[in-house]
């Protein structure tokens, strides 16, 4: 082979051996795989806290004078003119000589054993119904006899929730005062302290008519001092 031609020859190897290489280094790199973020289970919403009831205050019957005013007949509560109880000619017919029902002291919830009287409040002889009279000349009655007044409103809700079958069967049996023993709801408490006895009244009305409790018991034990 002539010089020349070999010198070609070799030249034609050597730049298609540079382009060999070259395309070797473009060729791309298989990318890495990306990584993968595992999915965390969500954690459940933790359920609200129940509202727990409020801690009772014990009632103390101590702090309350013992009264020695002289009682009219039971149930001891005397209306104002123009209003009668609505079984004014069968007050026997209201009471019950044992029965078991609760009293709200404005912290906490006592029930009392003993002697029971319940009824409505109607007005009579042409006399339009007053709350605001009713109501005041209760009280002033009431306080003549040496009544305190321990709470104008009934318990809240959650002594309510915490008593709820209870309360539940005593509204029941004692229909006519089921709006005194809702939770939040006007309702007067008082309390008269005899030497042997506890007498407790609930009084509660709405715009036309009013309803009456009457029970008596014996004296509740003073709270233990710490």
């Amino acid at each position: 082979m002539p010089m020349r031609n070999a010198m070609l020859v070799l030249a034609l190897g050597v730049t298609l051996a540079g382009c060999a290489k070259k395309q070797d280094a473009a060729a791309p790199v298989d990318a890495a795989p990306a990584a993968t973020t595992a999915e965390q289970p969500a954690t459940p919403a933790s359920a609200p806290a129940a509202t727990p009831a409020p801690a009772a205050v014990a009632f103390d019957i101590n702090a309350i004078p013992v009264s020695t005013a002289a009682l009219p007949a039971w149930p001891y509560v005397v209306l104002p003119a123009g209003y009668q109880f609505s079984y004014a000619d069968d007050l026997a017919s209201r009471t019950k000589d044992l029965a078991r029902v609760p009293v709200w002291t404005g912290g906490q919830l006592l029930w009392v054993e003993g002697k029971v009287f319940s009824d409505a409040i109607d007005n009579v002889d042409g006399k339009t119904y007053s709350k605001f009279e009713v109501r005041k000349n209760l009280q002033q009655a009431i306080e003549a006899l040496g009544g305190v007044r321990l709470t104008e409103r009934s318990f809240d809700e959650a002594t309510y929730k915490a008593n709820e079958k209870a309360l539940g069967d005593f509204s029941q049996e004692f229909i006519r005062m089921q709006s005194a023993y809702s939770y939040d709801s006007d309702a007067d408490t008082y309390v008269i302290r005899r030497a042997d006895k506890a007498i407790w009244i609930v009084f509660q009305s709405n715009n036309d008519r009013g309803a009456l409790l009457v029970a008596e018991g014996p004296l509740p034990e003073a709270p233990a001092k710490s």
